[in-house]
């Protein structure tokens, strides 16, 4: 009898634990998550430089490089959007403005508000036909 029990839940424990690693293997990686959050706190780490009044190159410039490297990866991350020329056009404009603020640093706050405000458009063209 008690064989029989002990049959029976490592039977039920071996079931349990097969559902769990079959249901991780399905969901894959989160890599269009992690691109979003990484260039979402690169956003925020700009603002707050910005409402802290430290907008000078030394402040904005690091964030804004890691921005436009990690926009790079945008069309790989969405795989299934990689061929939509809308979405194409969006992450393409998103690097145009992260390229111009890289150009031309911020040389005041009303500036790297300006390259702020140009980020978040393109981040919210995109995120208004996309984002669900």
């Amino acid at each position: 009898m008690r064989s029989l029990v002990l049959f029976l839940v490592g039977l039920a424990v071996g079931a349990i634990a097969t559902v769990l690693v079959v249901n991780a293997i399905n969901r894959g990686p989160h890599y269009d998550t992690a691109v979003m959050t990484v260039m979402a706190q690169h956003m925020k780490a700009m603002d707050r430089s910005l409402k802290a009044n430290r907008c000078a190159t030394t402040d904005i410039g690091p964030q804004l490089q890691t921005l436009r490297l990690v926009a790079n990866d945008i069309e790989p991350a969405f795989g299934k959007l990689q061929d939509d020329p809308q979405f194409a056009r969006y992450a393409s404009q998103l690097r145009a403005a992260a390229d111009g603020a890289l150009q031309v640093p911020p040389a005041s706050c009303a500036a790297a508000g300006a390259i702020l405000s140009n980020l978040d458009k393109a981040c919210d063209a995109c995120h208004r036909d996309y984002r669900n």
